[in-house]
C-alpha cells in the first residue's frame, strides 16, 4: 500500500453544499497495487467520491473508509468542558427558536387559508369589504417573511455555534486530558500500472457544511444602475481551502420534486361552529466643496513651483470580478479569477463576483390622503443572469441611501429600490369646499359635496415622472351613493374609489389636479366611519 499526499486545489460551492477537489502525483511501479489518500474531512458524503487521473495505469476500483484516531493529551479542560455544555444549551435554544418560527409559518399559511376560505361568505353578506381581504393578506405576507428572516437568521447562529463548538472540541484534543476521537475520510484507489509511471489522482467528493448567500451593493444612477454581487462563502468542513480555483455556483445539492395535482373537490356549505382565529393589524446628504479663484498668471506660477517636486499620481487599484457562464435550467457559474483561500470554521468570507450596469428609471409616488412628502424609486431592468434572495446596501451616485433586501429576481425582470424622501418635488392636498346643504334633503336623503385640490411642484432640474393617488368613498350599499365629477387631470383608474393620476412633470412645472364628489344617503341612515 502507498500513501499519497494531496492539496485541495479547487472547489465549487453551491447554494447548499460544496464539490471539492483534490489532487495527488506520486511515483508507482509496474503491477496493480493500491494507493491509500488520507486526510480527507469526515463530513464528506461517502457515496460522492470520485477517482481520476492521468498516467500510464488502469484505474480497477476505488473503497472509502471512516478511521478514528484517539488522543489522550495532559491538561485541565474543566473550562473547556463548561465552554462546550454552554455551547449545547444555546444551541438547543436556538433549535427550539427554528421549530417555533417553522411553527409560525405553518400557522400563518393556516390562517390565511382558513381565512381565505371564509371571506367569501363573509362578503357575500356584507359582514367585510375587499379592504379586510387586502390588509389580512398584507399582514400574512409580512408575518411569514418575518418568521423566514428570522429563520434564516436562527440558522446562521446554529452553524456559527457549531462551529465554535467543533473548534473547541478541536482544542481539547490537543490539550485536554480527556480521551479525544477524531473520525476522518480514508479513501483507497486500486490501479493496474503497466509499467513504471509518475500518477497523478484526482478526486472529488461533496460536503454539506459549506455553502454561500447573496448580498448586492446597489449604486443608483441617472438612467442607469450599477450592482455588485458579493458571495458570503462559509466553509465548516474542517479542512482549509488554501490557494484554491474557486467557482461560486447558483445551483442547489437538494433534490427538486414535480408535485402531482389532486381533484379540487367543492360542495354545498354546511354551517358549523368556527373557533375564533388570529389576526395582525395590519439620508441625508454631505457634500463638500472647495472653491479657488486664480488667474492664468498665479496658476501657471504655482504649476512651475511644484512642478518639480510632485510625484506621479498612483492609478487606481483594478479590481477583478468573475467570469460568468449559464448552464442547464438558467443556473449560473461564476469562475473567480486568481487563488483565493477560505480558513475552515471562520466567520463567511465575502467574495466578490461581478459588477453589472442596468437600465434603470426614476419614478415619483405620492399618496396624496397618507403621505406628507412625495417619494421617489428607481424601476431597474435585471439583466441576463438570476439574482437570488439577499440583503442589499443602496447608494445614490454612491451616498448611502440605506439597506434593504431582495426575493428572486428573474432574468430581465424589473424591480424598485432606493425608496427615498424627494425633497425636491413639494406636494399638497387641500380641501377648497364642504357642502353639507346639498339640495336633496327634502327628498328624505342626506347629500354632501366636497371638493379638493392636489398641487405639486417639480423643483428638480429635470422632467419627472409620476404618480399620484387618493381616494373617495366607496360603498356596497345600494342605499349610499357616490358621484364624481371629472377631475381637471383625467385620471388613468378608478378602483374602489381608489383615484391613480400618472403624470410627467416639466422642469419648475406646477401641476394642480382638482376633482370633487357627493355623497347622497337616506336620511334615517348612519354611515360608518362618518364622512369628514
Amino acid at each position: 500500500m502507498k500513501d499519497l499526499q494531496t492539496k485541495i486545489t479547487s472547489a465549487t460551492v453551491f447554494r447548499d453544499g460544496a464539490r471539492v477537489v483534490r489532487t495527488g502525483k506520486t511515483e508507482v511501479e509496474k503491477g496493480e497495487q493500491v494507493i491509500r489518500i488520507g486526510g480527507i474531512t469526515q463530513y464528506a458524503h461517502e457515496d460522492s467520491f470520485r477517482v481520476k487521473g492521468r498516467g500510464h495505469a488502469a484505474l480497477r476500483g476505488i473503497d472509502v473508509k471512516r478511521i478514528s484516531k484517539t488522543y489522550e493529551p495532559e491538561g485541565d479542560t474543566k473550562e473547556m468542558l463548561d465552554k462546550i455544555k454552554s455551547l449545547e444549551k444555546q444551541r438547543r435554544d436556538i433549535q427550539d427558536q427554528l421549530e417555533l418560527q417553522q411553527s409560525r409559518i405553518t400557522h400563518q399559511i393556516n390562517v390565511m387559508n382558513q381565512f381565505s376560505t371564509e371571506f367569501g361568505k363573509w362578503f357575500s353578506v356584507g359582514e367585510t369589504g375587499l379592504d379586510n381581504l387586502t390588509k389580512m393578506d398584507k399582514t400574512n405576507h409580512d408575518m411569514i417573511t418575518d418568521a423566514k428572516k428570522n429563520f434564516r437568521k436562527l440558522t446562521r447562529q446554529l452553524q456559527d455555534v457549531d462551529a465554535e463548538s467543533r473548534a473547541i472540541r478541536e482544542n481539547i484534543q490537543r490539550i485536554q486530558g480527556e480521551r479525544i476521537t477524531e473520525t476522518l475520510s480514508e479513501v483507497y484507489v486500486t490501479i493496474d500500472a503497466k509499467q513504471s509511471t509518475t500518477l497523478e489522482l484526482e478526486v472529488t467528493y461533496q460536503i454539506s457544511l459549506a455553502n454561500w448567500y447573496a448580498t448586492y451593493d446597489v449604486d443608483i444612477g441617472d438612467g442607469t444602475t450599477s450592482l455588485k454581487r458579493i458571495a458570503m462563502i462559509s466553509n465548516n468542513s474542517m479542512e482549509n481551502w488554501e490557494d484554491i480555483n474557486l467557482i461560486v455556483s447558483t445551483a442547489s445539492a437538494q433534490p427538486v420534486s414535480i408535485v402531482q395535482p389532486n381533484p379540487y373537490y367543492v360542495n354545498t356549505y354546511q354551517a358549523v361552529a368556527a373557533s375564533t382565529g388570529y389576526g395582525g393589524g395590519g439620508l441625508g446628504r454631505v457634500m463638500r466643496s472647495v472653491s479657488a479663484d486664480y488667474d492664468d498668471e498665479s496658476e501657471e506660477m504655482i504649476d512651475n513651483l511644484v512642478g518639480g517636486f510632485a510625484e506621479e499620481p498612483m492609478p487606481e487599484i483594478i479590481e477583478e470580478y468573475a467570469t460568468t457562464s449559464e448552464t442547464l435550467g438558467g443556473i449560473t457559474v461564476y469562475e473567480v479569477p486568481g487563488k483565493i483561500t477560505i480558513e475552515a470554521n471562520k466567520d463567511p468570507s465575502p467574495i466578490t463576483l461581478t459588477l453589472d450596469e442596468f437600465e434603470s428609471k426614476r419614478l415619483h409616488y405620492w399618496n396624496a390622503y397618507a403621505m406628507q412628502e412625495v417619494v421617489a424609486q428607481d424601476e431597474i431592468t435585471n439583466g441576463d443572469s438570476v439574482l437570488l434572495p439577499g440583503s442589499v446596501k443602496v447608494y445614490a451616485t454612491g451616498d448611502y441611501i440605506g439597506e434593504t433586501s431582495l426575493g428572486t429576481i428573474s432574468p430581465r425582470e424589473k424591480f424598485r429600490l432606493g425608496t427615498r424622501a424627494a425633497y425636491d418635488v413639494k406636494a399638497e392636498r387641500k380641501l377648497l369646499e364642504k357642502d353639507t346643504e346639498k339640495a336633496g334633503f327634502t327628498r328624505g336623503k342626506q347629500k354632501r359635496g366636497y371638493t379638493y385640490s392636489l398641487e405639486i411642484k417639480n423643483f428638480s432640474k429635470n422632467e419627472i415622472e409620476i404618480r399620484v393617488v387618493d381616494r373617495i368613498p366607496y360603498s356596497n350599499s345600494e342605499k349610499i351613493l357616490v358621484e364624481l365629477a371629472v377631475p381637471t387631470l383625467a385620471y388613468k383608474k378608478m378602483e374602489l374609489g381608489i383615484l391613480t393620476w400618472e403624470t410627467k412633470m416639466a422642469k419648475d412645472q406646477e401641476l394642480i389636479i382638482k376633482y370633487s364628489y357627493d355623497v347622497e344617503w337616506e336620511k334615517d341612515l348612519s354611515i360608518r366611519p362618518p364622512l369628514p
